[in-house]
């Protein structure tokens, strides 16, 4: 009786945690895949001409981040030799490796001439106010600067362009090593006015800084911690049983808008840090005397980019265990208050994008439309930049979840 018991008791157990791994595997959709990245090019004349000029190469193409507005779904192709454009939409066409990309706002943008267009698109933010924000590195195959980095502001309604800010030499990298890649932002919005009070949280992950923007004045601040910093224990990285090595500061950030921190982490480090950014809105603070909080040692590998629920959900890639995983701010900073939500080695190795989004639904409550959020995340086998590409396979995708099927039953939510 007591054997049948616990082999009963132990079957229900085996029967929940295969459960609770298949929800973890699945519980990220994937709604674009590509085996490699291609472009609508207008033709196959002006194709064939992009590849032999050197223009396009498809095995030279990495997504790297995404946002969605409207019905438009952007992607930044990270800029090396052989990549035709940076920023870029899905289309509605579909070639032999995935759907086809186009140039935002439109070709004349790729082809940068004199510094005047878009160089090298890193990361992507879209505020409240229809705009989208762009982080140009300036960097070629990430190492070598051949334009300033700069931001561009676009009107998503009218594509066009409303800022184009240049980002001075001594604030975009540190000038006692000579370091420096902007790689990272988010984006606090004030105002709509196209010179109204917004600010620019900018991360320099080689010269280990924070950099502010203020676009009412076009002012720069260029903060320096240790927080910014790799941390030489953590600079191996393992991603489905491949190793590289990486000394990276920040990369991913997302700011709340429940209490107004901004987290961050050095990529190459174990620790989950903020800045309460209160003191950066009222301009009440000095550079050499911010106040840096979080934890070390918190997190058990490297965690990727952020993004955070207008409820405090703070949600991360965990790049050595291809996962998913969320904090809630309204508890105590503590790694048993940290939950892995997705889990899969073959569809997230290495989050590189992440945004929590909201969405309206055709579903009507009372008679109004039901909102909701939802993650969007970006995957990229970015160790394959090293150990080589199958381009048979798929390498890149987007994928997708409802936020509150993601934290259900999980500490995640709200206490």
């Amino acid at each position: 009786m007591i054997r049948w018991l616990l082999l009963m008791y132990l079957g229900i157990a085996v029967r929940c945690y295969r459960h609770s791994f298949e929800n973890l595997t699945n519980s990220l959709k994937v709604i674009y895949e590509w085996k490699y990245i291609d472009y609508d090019f207008g033709s196959d004349e002006k194709r064939q001409a992009a590849i032999q000029s050197g223009d396009y190469n498809y095995t030279m193409n990495y997504l790297l981040d995404t946002d969605q507005w409207g019905d438009k779904t952007f992607v930044i192709i990270m800029k090396f030799n052989g990549v035709p454009s940076s920023l870029n939409v899905i289309t509605n066409k579909t070639g032999n490796g995935g759907p086809l990309l186009a140039p935002y706002p439109d070709w004349t943008w790729a082809k940068n001439e004199n510094c005047s267009g878009i160089t090298s698109a890193y990361k992507i933010e879209i505020d409240m106010c229809d705009r989208l924000w762009v982080l140009d590195s300036g960097l070629i195959n990430n190492v070598r600067s051949v334009c300033p980095p700069q931001l561009f502001v676009f009107d998503l309604n009218t594509s066009q362009l409303l800022k184009q800010v240049k980002i001075p030499h001594d604030i975009a990298v540190n000038t006692t090593t000579g370091k420096g890649a902007l790689v990272t932002l988010s984006v606090q919005l004030l105002s709509c006015e196209v010179n109204g009070s917004t600010l620019v949280y900018i991360g320099d992950n080689e010269g280990f800084a924070l950099i502010i923007y203020n676009n009412s004045d076009n002012s720069f601040q260029r903060l320096t911690s240790s927080t910014f910093a790799s941390d030489p224990r953590y600079t191996t990285f393992t991603i489905n049983g491949e190793s590289f090595t990486l000394q990276s500061g920040i990369f991913g950030m997302a700011l709340s808008p429940l209490t107004q921190n901004l987290y961050y982490s050095a990529l190459s480090s174990h620790n989950l840090n903020y800045v309460n950014t209160e003191q950066f809105v009222k301009s009440q603070y000095q550079a050499n005397n911010v106040h840096y909080q979080g934890k070390e040692n918190i997190l058990w590998t490297q965690a990727s980019a952020k993004g955070i629920s207008d409820n405090g959900v703070l949600f991360f890639g965990l790049v050595g265990d291809t996962s998913l995983a969320c904090w809630n701010e309204n508890r105590l900073l503590d790694r048993r208050n940290i939950e892995v939500v997705a889990k899969n080695k073959e569809t997230l190795q290495a989050i590189t994008g992440l945004k929590v989004k909201r969405r309206i639904s055709f579903i009507l409550v009372h008679g109004f439309p039901l909102e909701y959020e939802y993650v969007l995340a970006v995957s990229n086998r970015i160790q394959k930049v090293i150990y080589g590409f199958d381009f048979n396979d798929v390498n890149f995708r987007i994928l997708i979840a409802n936020v509150n099927d993601l934290i259900k039953n999980t500490r995640c939510i709200s206490p």
